[in-house]
């Protein structure tokens, strides 16, 4: 008896630490809605309708049924214990494969959020081999597939994210280098230098870590990192991204039921890699130089473009001698060169980028005779 009142007491308090649901409710066919307005409600309402079938559709192995979400302006479980600002959405479990309910930022990219919860709501325990932390990417490469106004975006976001586990991301950088010898020649005829620029976004995670995610099950992956760091992230939708690329969702999924036949825990980390078309060991700052498409680079200038300036200015310290910002900037056709070799002229980013180089330049060689030099040549 004194047993029982115990638990009874526990639930008690328990209950009463649980953070209350929002208010106002708004109810589908695919699980009900809970937010702090009406307008919001009905937003979330609109795109769980829509993207709930659709993930249900396009994931293979996904259950039927239905999921509720909490809309929060602070996300949490429980009354004084909030999660991370950087954290945009979590799916509640009751069970490994039972989720209870998405609790969804208020605030952001709702339809990139939302379609990644979805995923972790709907999986099915097929899925069981899957390394817990490429459900992570996998949450992403759906999200992507089904709200084309966020690939861009989603995809330069999480290939700087990876660069942690690259210590960067490498850039070609391509100028004409002026001078006295060639002020009469037309520009376009000044001699040109090319060179490699490491761009560094985050500090770099430790070695093995890598493989260490890939035999790490879902159930354990909380017990190990309490917050998912963002380069997780990005390697996790890296591997995945370049395994649906080749092979598709429903690769993913056999890779999944190989291992489970095969008596194996977990897809073994070599199949993932293979499947990827990886190697850990030149999984570098050059090879991830490839992965960014030309879009993906251009979105990327937007989203850090402090880092940019930064590693721009540095590999150009030889010209801030000779030259002063303007001098060199604007007659130099200074660009960054995509690896498909599409250039992407510095001069047209400003904003964002062009006012923080010319912050960070300073004055060190802003000297008349170098200015005139150029606006003398042809």
């Amino acid at each position: 008896m004194r047993r029982l009142l115990s638990l009874l007491l526990l639930a008690s308090l328990l209950g009463a630490c649980l953070a209350p649901p929002p208010p106002i409710v708004v109810e589908t066919p695919f699980g009900v809605v809970r937010a702090s307005s009406k307008d919001k409600a009905s937003e979330i309402a609109t795109l769980l309708r829509r993207l709930a079938p659709q993930v249900r559709a396009l994931l293979p192995g996904s259950q039927d049924r239905p999921i509720d979400v909490w809309v929060q302006e602070n996300l949490r479980v429980y009354r004084f214990q909030e999660r991370p600002k950087s954290v945009r959405g979590f799916t509640l479990l009751s069970g490994e494969f039972e989720a209870k309910r998405i609790h969804l930022q208020e605030s952001g990219q709702s339809p990139w959020y939302l379609a990644h919860e979805l995923v972790h709501a709907l999986i099915g325990p097929s899925w069981h081999t899957l390394p817990g932390i490429l459900e992570e990417g996998l949450g992403d490469v759906v999200a992507e597939k089904l709200n084309r106004e966020y690939q861009k975006h989603i995809r330069a976001h999480r290939l700087l994210n990876a660069s942690a586990f690259t210590d960067g991301v490498d850039l070609t950088l391509r100028y004409n280098e002026p001078g006295r010898s060639n002020r009469r020649q037309p520009r376009r005829l000044w001699p040109q230098t090319e060179e490699t620029v490491r761009l560094r976004t985050q500090d770099p995670v430790p070695e093995g870590t890598l493989l260490k995610l890939l035999q790490t099950p879902r159930s354990e992956l909380h017990q190990t990192w309490t917050e998912i760091p963002e380069s997780f992230y990005g390697l996790s939708w890296l591997i995945v991204s370049r395994i649906e690329e080749r092979h598709g969702l429903e690769g993913i999924h056999d890779l999944c039921g190989r291992a489970a036949r095969e008596g194996y825990e977990l897809v073994p980390a070599e199949w993932i890699l293979e499947y990827a078309q990886l190697d850990a060991a030149t999984l570098d700052a050059a090879f991830l130089r490839t992965a960014f498409k030309t879009e993906d680079l251009h979105t990327a200038i937007y989203l850090q473009p402090d880092a940019f300036a930064d590693s721009l200015v540095q590999a150009l310290a030889p010209m801030r001698e000779r030259f002063g910002f303007r001098s060199f900037f604007f007659n130099s056709s200074a660009a960054l060169i995509a690896a498909d070799g599409t250039e992407l002229q510095l001069k047209y980013y400003r904003p964002p980028l062009v006012s923080r180089i010319e912050k960070l330049w300073g004055s060190v060689a802003d000297d008349t005779a170098a200015r005139q030099l150029l606006l003398d040549s042809p």
